[in-house]
């Protein structure tokens, strides 16, 4: 009986330590924004978590992959995310590193089911991120960029 009755606990508890479902990983997909901007039909529709640079500036808004590649205006290391409709998120917390969770849309820059492409001024790369939520902030607020050298 004492061993019917530890090979159920063992099973029990082997059961709960499983972190993997039938197809995968359980939680959202771990990404930067700059494989999310190389690849964004990939993750369209699905869960993300990212860590980047929130950016909330007038034609900039956006989830960069660094303080450094926001300066040198790599689009191509960004994703757009409108921070207007994020609860929690400010204009004072532009240029703050961040580790956000949402979903990820393909919708801007590129072809619609319809025929239709979707253009942002205010999309500095793929996107967008849906409203999800902060899930920690990392930094504080970065200083603005250094102007151009002449």
């Amino acid at each position: 009986m004492k061993s019917a009755t530890l090979a159920l606990i063992l099973f029990g508890l082997s059961a709960c330590a499983t972190t993997r479902g039938p197809a995968g990983p359980v939680g959202p997909t771990k990404i930067n924004p700059a494989s999310l901007a190389a690849n964004p039909a990939a993750y369209d529709g699905r869960e993300v978590e990212v860590v980047g640079l929130v950016v909330w500036e007038f034609e900039r808004l956006g989830l960069y992959q660094s303080y450094g590649a926001y300066c040198r205006g790599a689009e191509k290391s960004a994703i757009a995310v409108d921070w207007h409709s994020w609860p929690g998120v400010t204009k004072a917390d532009n240029r703050r590193i961040a580790l956000v969770r949402g979903t990820f849309h393909n919708r801007y820059g590129v072809a619609q089911h319809d025929g239709s492409i979707v253009i942002s001024n205010g999309a500095p790369g793929p996107g967008p991120l849906e409203p999800g939520s902060i899930v920690r902030w990392l930094s504080l607020p970065d200083k603005p960029c250094p102007k151009a050298l002449p």
